[in-house]
């Protein structure tokens, strides 16, 4: 998305937002560090339970969505009411913040030189202010990932509830809505050209395969309610299904061959065929609360889950990697409220979490 695209925003007839995806209470968290974390940046005002895994913490509020670079050098974090901050890796520093309203939504390119961000806030809608009713505002953003000068805004729609950018950094799906009704918008990174809408179903979790022929979509069974719920695979040229099934999914990883596309939904991570739609395989990857995000190492060796419920007293987050090929699991402590998001390393040894207790951590994956 380069300069032809014209600064705008939309006030969206939508009601669905991120805000009705479980956002935890906040509660008085005492104050305490581990020995074995080797770096905490940011405030300290919250327990850390000891994990020698645990290889950076940060604070980072309410942050709903995070990326690893490319290169594995830096992550993009953000979240509601909360700016976009570029960081290194490795320190936690800051090198970067990027003045979005709402960073809910967010990704790299290819090269590392930019990032494309969606969100926004809840408003009423000034054509019917009597009524009272909030509205959601979305806006998608190109910005310069070193500098974090804002460069360009596409303005093809009024809602967004997902986005991601092709693994060949030619493209970047946005699912939502625009004026014509629900769609998932395909356009050209460079010109910001809208080169396909799919108006396939409506949906809010999307993820392109390796080879970025094919894009999943699916909606997830928090903002399910009454629509269609299938999950789906469809051509990202032309918007031709290849498979259509019943189902929901809070979170979707294609496995780094593109044979397998792993659906996190509930308690449970189905392995599913991406030719035929059929199940391989499946494993419950928690007890007590529901998967929020599903994420597979870049060398297939891994699936990670994340999640949590915020429900009181007894409020659950957890993170867990599964070994493929053992089948073993394991379980990293010290968020202390739902995880929202994650995101592997390029080199598939560290994992990035976010939790709505207010931290991003950085694990070391044995």
């Amino acid at each position: 998305m380069r300069n032809r695209l014209a600064n705008s925003k939309y006030t969206s007839t939508t009601q669905l937002t991120r805000r009705s995806i479980c956002i935890a209470g906040l509660g008085l968290l005492t104050a305490g560090l581990s020995l074995n974390v080797r770096h905490i940046v940011g405030a300290s005002s919250y327990t850390v339970t000891p994990d020698a895994h645990m290889l950076l913490m940060r604070q980072n509020n309410y942050t709903s969505s995070i990326a690893w670079s490319h290169d594995g050098s830096r992550i993009a974090s953000g979240g509601i009411a909360a700016p976009v901050e570029v960081w290194n890796a490795a320190t936690g520093k800051t090198q970067a913040s990027l003045l979005a309203k709402d960073g809910v939504l967010l990704d790299w390119s290819l090269d590392g030189q930019h990032i494309v961000t969606a969100g926004g806030f809840e408003g009423i809608d000034q054509s019917n202010a009597a009524s009272g009713v909030p509205q959601a505002v979305s806006e998608v953003v190109l910005w310069d990932a070193v500098t974090g000068k804002r460069l360009t805004t596409y303005n093809g729609m009024s809602y967004v509830s997902a986005l991601a950018w092709s693994p060949d950094g030619t493209r970047i799906a946005l699912a939502g809505s625009d004026a014509v009704g629900a769609t998932v918008h395909v356009c050209d990174t460079h010109t910001g050209n809208l080169l396909l809408a799919y108006r396939g179903h409506v949906a809010s979790r999307l993820a392109w395969s390796p080879d970025s022929q094919w894009i999943a979509s699916s909606i997830d069974s928090i903002i399910g309610g009454v629509f269609e719920r299938t999950l789906r695979i469809w051509n990202s040229t032309t918007g031709q299904d290849r498979l259509v099934w019943s189902g929901t999914a809070n979170s979707l990883s294609w496995s780094p061959d593109g044979a397998l596309i792993a659906c996190g939904d509930e308690e449970v991570v189905q392995l599913c065929d991406t030719g035929t739609g059929a199940l391989t395989s499946s494993y419950k990857a928690n007890s007590g609360a529901p998967i929020l995000g599903v994420a597979w190492s870049p060398n297939g060796r891994f699936i990670a889950t994340v999640g949590g419920s915020p429900q009181f007293p007894d409020p659950k987050g957890f993170v867990q990697v599964r070994e493929l090929a053992s089948g073993h699991t394991t379980a990293y402590h010290g968020h202390t409220l739902t995880v929202a998001a994650l995101s592997w390393s390029p080199a598939s040894d560290r994992l990035v979490t976010s939790s709505y207790d207010g931290t991003i951590r950085v694990w070391e994956i044995a």
